[in-house]
């Protein structure tokens, strides 16, 4: 990557603000995928028409739907703080982000501060870990938070309620799924459908 650009043998293959992945995280894995393709054959356009459609694969920072300007994100995948801070900093706009689930472990504390330090203008908490992740949240002041329900379509109509057009609504819930869902597939799968109700409601 140099200067805002994908490069290989001093060629520019597209702009960073051109790739279909989102997030500077994805760049690395990017850059392996150029490195591939162009022992295979140097073919630039074919590259980049690659680079640009590749959205990523189902529940990690995939764009689900787009409704009244609202942007929902399914990352269910993320069942890490570390997995939900990456998606956070992937985003520059607004976010409503929908976190919590069944415990892993795991302290919410770092990722209570990148919540405050990046773009998250509401959290909505959900299952037994949301009021964990309440605490991590209130010792460093950050009080833009409510609990979604017990089920994904109350969650969603929740986060909706939070949004202006520009916002993102963000499912990264950094947090195992079992409380409230099968898996996160399951809670991936729950999401969409919840957003779509949305949509066709519109």
């Amino acid at each position: 990557i140099k200067n805002g650009y994908v490069e290989i043998a001093n060629e520019q293959i597209c702009s960073t603000s051109e790739l279909g992945l989102l997030g500077e995280h994805n760049w690395q894995n990017v850059c392996a995928a150029v490195t591939v393709a162009w022992q295979i054959g140097q073919d630039t356009d074919k590259i980049r028409q690659v680079l640009k459609d590749f959205n990523g694969l189902e529940h990690r920072l995939e764009l689900v739907k787009v409704i009244d300007g609202v942007s929902y994100y399914d990352d269910s995948f993320g069942t890490t703080p570390e997995t939900a801070i990456v998606a956070i900093e992937s985003f520059k706009q607004p976010i409503i982000l929908i976190i919590g689930g069944s415990d892993k472990g795991a302290s919410y504390d770092d990722l209570a501060m990148t919540i405050k330090k990046n773009a998250v203008k509401s959290v909505v908490l959900i299952g037994n870990q949301g009021p964990r992740i309440e605490e991590s949240l209130t010792k460093i002041n950050y009080a833009d938070y409510q609990y979604g329900g017990d089920n994904m379509q109350s969650i969603v109509t929740t986060a909706q309620s939070l949004t202006k057009p520009g916002d993102v609504v963000l499912l990264s819930p950094a947090c195992a799924s079992f409380d409230m869902f099968n898996n996160y597939k399951d809670r991936g799968d729950k999401f969409k459908q919840a957003v779509l109700r949305l949509a066709s409601n519109d």
